[in-house]
């Protein structure tokens, strides 16, 4: 049977290319709803089932969350995508606050392009597993951490860096200045470094890095990031640096 999926998106062409991507991962013969606003995606659930729905998160008269808080509340086991152009903090928490136990959902950024999109709906709606996207999960794991908890601008220069994105870049990205990109990974090492202890600071290999690898590498051993976090390149050194900085801490006690 084609699979029946609810697409509610505010701009027209974001709607039109999710659909594509839907008949892509379901099928040409994937039985699709477009609506434009969050209450008409609501008139359309009352109408008939779904298989899938995927919500922009914050369509301006009656946001993605509100509306999957209607479904769940009478449909807990519906399978909801959320796709939202932000890693916004308010968002993670307000998913959190609303989301039914063991409920199969998604949650990825429309600026990861297509084939993020692709993937959550053939987790979600083909194999029947939650996908979040990893930029999520960090935002999930710093709201999670007591110490050190970060902004949602620092957090996010933090994920632009592990990804190995250069100043210019993350710049174009962020639409700042090159030295607004530079002021924002200096303060940040600073704040992250204020919390950190004498021996991590004084040990040999550690002073020496670049300010990017340095700020990799305390995020890294304090898991604001993870290894999936990064691009590969950094990867095996960190977990090398990571275990040689614990090990040498361990001897010393």
């Amino acid at each position: 049977m084609p699979h029946k999926v609810l697409i509610a998106e505010d701009l027209e062409v974001m709607r039109k290319n999710a659909v594509s991507v839907v008949r892509k991962v379901a099928g040409e013969s994937s039985e699709i709803d477009e609506v434009s606003t969050g209450t008409a995606a609501l008139e359309a659930l009352r109408k008939k089932s779904f298989d899938l729905v995927v919500l922009d998160i914050s369509m301006s008269d009656l946001s993605g969350i509100k509306v999957a808080e209607s479904i769940w509340s009478e449909r807990p086991s519906q399978k909801i995508i959320f796709w939202s152009q932000f890693s916004s903090e308010s968002y993670v928490r307000a998913i959190g606050k609303i989301l039914p136990d063991d409920a199969i959902h998604g949650y990825t950024l429309k600026s990861e392009g297509d084939d993020r999109l692709a993937h959550a709906i053939e987790l979600v709606l083909i194999a029947g597993h939650s996908f979040i996207d990893p930029t999520i999960k960090g935002v999930r794991r710093r709201l999670q951490s007591k110490n050190d908890a970060l902004t949602d601008i620092e957090y996010e220069t933090l994920l632009d860096v592990s990804v190995g994105l250069n100043d210019r870049a993350i710049a174009q990205r962020r639409h700042i200045s090159v030295r607004g990109v530079q002021k924002r990974i200096s303060s940040l090492l600073s704040k992250l470094l204020q919390g950190e202890t004498d021996h991590f600071k004084e040990s040999v290999g550690v002073e020496v890095l670049n300010p990017r690898t340095r700020l990799l590498c305390i995020a890294f051993r304090r898991e604001l990031i993870l290894a999936e976090d990064l691009k590969e390149p950094e990867r095996e050194m960190l977990e090398w640096l990571n275990k040689g900085i614990y090990n040498n801490e361990e001897s010393e006690t």
